[in-house]
């Protein structure tokens, strides 16, 4: 094998084993972690264009591989809310607000993405600052825990029951 093979190959495994440079520290946190706690299942996305609380910029949440579905009473899968770069540099860079957005999995599988996008189909949204990822673990909860009393959001804390029912 010649030499420059051999730095190309060099190189090549040099960058794959750096790639995973996405495990969180004390101040870089790639994850959030996202509990559902309601009787059904839901998808989660995120958006960074606070104050436009539209979901013109929210990705299709039902894309397979994303792992935005979360099960009843389940975790994540690999923490799917996960930015490449720490979520404290894109908060110190430009933006100031994360919105995180709930929506009932049933509602986008018989309506379709979007029909629930052009309609606003948002079981909950959460307007989190650095701050309020810090003081909550960088763990969210649906429905809101009494933890997350405070955080902004919409609608209002206390909407749901702990099992994600609305209350009338």
């Amino acid at each position: 094998m010649n030499i420059k093979k051999r730095f190309l190959l060099i190189c090549g495994c040099l960058l794959f084993t750096a790639m995973d440079c996405t495990k969180d520290g004390p101040n870089a946190h790639h994850r959030i972690k996202f509990y559902n706690d309601a009787d059904y299942a839901i998808y989660h996305g995120e958006d960074f264009n606070y104050p436009d609380t539209s979901l013109l910029h929210v990705q299709d949440v039902t894309i397979p591989g994303w792992n935005l579905k979360v099960e009843p009473h389940h975790r994540s899968h690999n923490d799917a809310l996960m930015q490449w770069d720490p979520y404290e540099i894109l908060f110190g860079n430009d933006f100031d607000t994360l919105m995180v957005f709930v929506f009932n999995a049933d509602s986008l599988t018989f309506y379709g993405w979007d029909y629930a996008k052009n309609n606003n189909l948002v079981l909950q949204r959460y307007d989190l600052s650095l701050s309020n990822l810090q003081q909550l673990n960088w763990s969210l909860h649906f429905p809101p825990t009494e933890e997350m009393r405070d955080i902004k959001m919409w609608p209002p804390y206390g909407t749901y029951d702990s099992t994600g029912h609305r209350i009338n």
